[in-house]
């Protein structure tokens, strides 16, 4: 189902337009849970998964297409329910309600807990790379090595560590991106 489809479905018919959005984006949302909130307690889980939809359904009338995709938005409110959840869980006291946000959801990265799951995310990436590309990546990005320096030590040429340099970087893109990101 397109994104308009189902914002008119949510409008019109909460009900199968959550269970069509569930559908669609459960997997995401549940992924992002996961990924914030950690794997130890489903319960927690569970109930940021249903929280998203519910916030999803109350806010769907601030959505603007023109600022972004559904998928985004979606991920935004997943990134904001879930954070807000560990929050809790960490016993911090302000919680800040999806409606007073004004839904921009563009988090600030010096919040202490965003990054936190950000550098969680960038590292699992990294490491998820294959050899070489996690040894050039650390070496030029956490050791500031030159990509000269990095040809000779690994015995490649400059254009190569280049090429994996990009690459890397793009995977890490696309990383954080499914993760809720927004770059």
């Amino acid at each position: 189902m397109n994104d308009d489809n189902l914002i008119k479905l949510l409008k019109k018919n909460p009900s199968r337009g959550l269970s069509c959005a569930i559908e669609q984006y459960g997997g995401l949302v549940k992924t992002i849970a996961v990924r914030i909130i950690g794997y130890e307690n489903q319960q927690d889980i569970e109930e940021c998964v249903s929280d998203v939809f519910v916030e999803l359904w109350k806010s769907i009338d601030n959505y603007n297409k023109d600022k972004g995709i559904l998928k985004n938005y979606i991920i935004s409110i997943a990134r904001f329910v879930c954070i807000n959840k560990f929050k809790r869980k960490m016993n911090h006291t302000e919680i800040i309600p999806l409606e007073e946000s004004g839904l921009e959801l563009d988090f600030d990265m010096d919040d202490e807990v965003s990054a936190i799951i950000n550098k969680k995310i960038i590292k699992e990436t990294i490491y998820s790379l294959p050899q070489p590309d996690k040894d050039i990546f650390i070496r030029r990005y956490y050791l500031y090595e030159t990509v000269k320096d990095i040809a000779e030590t690994l015995g490649l040429n400059a254009k190569m560590v280049e090429n994996k340099l990009y690459r890397g970087k793009e995977n890490l893109k696309l990383a954080l991106l499914e993760n809720g990101i927004i770059i």
